[in-house]
């Protein structure tokens, strides 16, 4: 799993690519959660090859804790398997075009 970062004005862009599942969440738990410091955070999981529960788990934590710190957190509908995963979650809204 890789994170490529980029900022743009207050806005972060966060590029996963790579296998986003158990054997990772934990490392890049941390790295995501230091994210939500800016006002803006927009992830892209255009990169990713594979997604697993605790990878989506690991999501919707960061969510709930984005809301909690004020930071605007958006996930790009950029992967299928990140909008599959929402949509038989019932979670579609949370996939937005920034």
């Amino acid at each position: 799993m890789a994170l490529a970062i980029s900022t743009e004005g207050e806005q972060v862009l966060a590029t996963l690519s790579g296998e986003l599942t158990i054997y990772g969440v934990t490392e890049l738990q941390q790295e995501l959660l230091a994210l939500l410091a800016h006002p803006q955070v927009v992830l892209s999981f255009a990169g990713v090859t594979e997604l697993d529960g605790c990878a989506v788990q690991l999501l919707l934590i960061l969510r709930m804790e984005a809301a909690r710190v004020g930071c605007h957190l958006a996930f790009l509908p950029d992967n299928s398997l990140l909008t599959e995963a929402w949509s038989l979650l019932g979670q579609q809204q949370l996939l937005v075009v920034s």
